[in-house]
């Protein structure tokens, strides 16, 4: 219903304008020419209707109602002017134009401004009524339509972009309320993460490690040492990991101190990874920060397990991760989760984006996430010309415009060096306007000091003193120049000093012109005296006069911007307190969670140590493989089923198989840490292991054991 009502008011204001009020005064009204009148307006406000729907074809039907209107109306002068039976008309133009602006993409606009160019151009032609057509007029007729519908543009990309922030702002504040509701199970699944990154592999690998050694101890009965001094130092490092992340889980929603990915690269490289890194648009900002790094950990976590030794690209952009090996070596088989792409998918969502991982052409493995954008919008062609620097060239070329109509409408000849002149010193009057935005008294100023451009150029004699008053057309750049610092001017408090700046500064150009116009002898002033004089007594006087439309202008622009900040700060307010309830509510599940890592996980995780150090491996086993069914209950618990089942644990012993031969020159390979979650590395999961000789004398953890010697299921490497 709404939207029916501008359309019934213009149309009956038109049908009572003509032919309803000269029906009324038997005016003598044509009666199909009234038929067709009232029908081409009929078409004019039905299109008008569909405005916001479809902008552009509702545009093209009141264009095509005015034609026929204009074409079917007589062209003696109702009222005012000939042609003037349709004057109302007019406004159902300008409305569908500014819906357009409003409500069509960028791309449309310069059809629909030509449309309406076109239209008026037409209807100028027949309503002028004379038997030949004045080009003169036609031409500064077509001027002026361009420059009223430009206006019309640029006050309905205002409109626009008002729409888009509340639209925007309604969006994030939404965004935090979902946030808010779901910031518990949000903070469940990061802290799932995190405990698989931190604690999981490397209880896996002591279950794996003490079950090997205590299924082949009769065959290979140097496991036994080697497993005991690796389920001390691996429960030592993920007791540690585990007190620590208890400490820190109340306290924060996430890492304050994540390193940089050449940090993380250099950590991965001191374990035998040949890594490159590609960061052509620097370092993740602060925001992005701990879910990229916490992909690429995930990533890099998987090369050292399925890619050992190989080459690995590391490369981020504002829009694109990427974590790609060449395979390195041979498949590898371990235990598992099946959280890994999984964690690395909710990291890239959480940005915006999405995560896939799969093999590569060629061999190997790739990550990719795709990312928005830094600022989170799409990048366009040319976006100057569709920001607010080009609303303000527009403006100014609108500015220019309409002087330059005013200077060709002058009946006199006007010279062409004055008139080049007169178009210059108007042009660098608004162009500081393009500055408005960014530095709205800056710009005032420069408006203020080109203002006196014309007294310099009508004193010395270049322009006529009597072509001196179309300096004066000018003056609208001022009231442009103090609305924008209304808007936008620094201390909002003080920006009504630009009311009597602006008035004054016109006022004075406005005196000194007069002061110097010598047309009129009578009038004309003798001698600098009498010229001050003049200048000091009009100055205050025009002042005044021009202190109407400057506090008018500035009004409004101090109206609007109030509105604004108003509309911001409830807007800011509104997504503060949702963000606030959403930390408490993520605050009060990392309390509960830590409570149940702490009676949980981390009583039996305290006991691995101590029975390793007393040589029970029995003890040892028992203890890993109760924290880690209690960690993978509360992983279980947190973030859902995984994706794909946990690799069964043997738990009792398998039939005894005679270990594969190991190739003297064939050493086997060491299992590598991998990063915690603190800063620095920790050791990490690992693969089924035995002793070697070397790592026997080193003490480093144990060489790999033959997949012949423990039974396990093999998992994917999308863990």
């Amino acid at each position: 219903m709404a939207r029916w009502m501008l359309p019934v008011l213009l149309v009956a204001g038109q049908l009572l304008y003509w032919p309803g009020l000269p029906l009324l005064d038997h005016d003598g009204v044509s009666v199909p020419a009234a038929v067709v009148v009232t029908g081409a307006c009929l078409l004019s406000g039905a299109a008008l209707a569909w405005r916001r729907e479809r902008p552009l074809p509702a545009l093209v039907g009141v264009l095509t109602g005015n034609v026929i209107a204009v074409l079917a109306a007589p062209d003696r002068p109702q009222w005012v002017e000939t042609g003037d039976a349709t004057a109302i008309m007019a406004i159902f133009a300008i409305v569908a134009l500014f819906s357009v602006a409003v409500h069509a993409p960028a791309r449309l606009l310069p059809a629909a401004v030509a449309g309406a160019v076109a239209e008026q151009a037409v209807t100028s032609v027949v309503q002028d009524g004379e038997p030949g057509v004045d080009w003169v007029y036609q031409a500064q007729a077509v001027v002026a339509s361009l420059a009223l519908y430009g206006l019309v543009i640029l006050l309905g990309r205002r409109r626009r972009r008002f729409h888009a922030e509340r639209a925007e702002a309604a969006r994030r504040l939404d965004a935090a309320r979902q946030a808010n509701l779901g910031a518990a199970d949000t903070e469940r699944r990061r802290l799932a993460r995190e405990l698989h990154d931190v604690t999981a592999h490397h209880l896996t690998s002591i279950v794996v490690n003490s079950s090997a050694a205590e299924m082949l101890g009769d065959q290979r009965p140097e496991l036994r040492a080697e497993a005991l001094d690796f389920a001390a130092r691996t429960g030592r490092e993920t007791l540690d990991a585990l007190r620590r992340l208890v400490a820190i889980l109340p306290a924060t929603t996430g890492r304050d101190d994540t390193p940089s990915l050449g940090d993380l690269a250099d950590g991965f490289r001191a374990l035998g990874q040949r890594i490159t890194v590609e960061l052509p648009d620097g370092d993740p900002p602060p925001e992005r920060a701990a879910a990229i790094y916490g992909i690429v950990r995930e990533a890099l976590t998987n090369t050292l397990r399925y890619a050992p030794g190989g080459h690995v690209l590391v490369r981020y952009t504002t829009t694109e991760l990427l974590v790609e090996d060449d395979g390195g070596g041979a498949e590898v088989t371990g235990l598992g989760g099946g959280r890994g792409v999984s964690g690395m998918r909710e990291r890239a969502q959480s940005l915006g984006g999405d995560c896939t991982a799969g093999p590569r052409e060629g061999g190997g493995w790739r990550v990719r996430a795709v990312l928005p954008g830094a600022d989170g919008t799409v990048r366009t062609a040319y976006p100057w010309l569709r920001g607010p620097i080009g609303a303000s060239a527009a403006l100014v070329v609108l500015l220019v415009l309409v002087q330059a109509v005013i200077m060709v409408a002058d009946e006199e000849t006007l010279p062409r060096t004055a008139a080049a002149l007169i178009l210059l010193a108007q042009i660098a009057h608004a162009v500081p306007l393009l500055w408005r935005r960014r530095s709205a008294w800056w710009a005032f100023a420069a408006v203020v000091l080109t203002g006196l451009l014309g007294p310099l150029l009508v004193q010395p004699g270049p322009v006529p003193a009597r072509y001196g008053y179309l300096f004066l057309f000018s003056c609208v750049v001022d009231l442009a120049a103090v609305h924008a610092v209304a808007v936008r001017g620094a201390r909002p408090g003080l920006t009504w000093l630009a009311v009597p700046a602006g008035a004054g500064s016109v006022a004075f150009v406005a005196a000194v012109l007069l002061s110097l116009d010598d047309s009129d002898p009578e009038l004309a002033l003798n001698g600098m005296a009498e010229r001050l004089a003049f200048v000091a007594v009009m100055t205050p006087l025009m002042a005044i006069l021009f202190a109407v439309p400057a506090a008018a202008c500035w009004g409004v622009g101090f109206a609007g911007r109030r509105r604004r900040d108003r509309m911001r700060a409830r807007e800011a307010d509104g997504l503060a307190s949702e963000l606030e309830h959403a930390a408490f509510h993520a605050l009060l599940e990392r309390r509960r969670i830590a409570a149940g890592l702490h009676e949980d996980v981390l009583r039996h995780a305290a006991e691995v140590p101590g029975a390793a150090e007393r040589g029970d491996l029995a003890g040892v086993l028992g203890s890993a493989r109760r924290a880690l069914t209690a960690m993978r209950a509360l992983l279980d618990g947190l973030g859902g089923r995984p994706e794909t089942a946990p690799t069964a644990v043997p738990t009792a012993p398998a039939p005894a198989v005679a270990p594969a031969p190991t190739s003297a020159s064939a050493p086997a390979p060491s299992p590598v840490p991998v990063p915690a979650l603190e800063p620095a590395p920790a050791p990490a999961p690992v693969p089924v292991v035995a002793p070697g000789p070397a790592s026997a004398a080193s003490g480093s953890p144990p060489a790999e054991v033959q997949a012949s010697d423990v039974q396990e299921v093999p998992s994917s490497r999308s863990e």
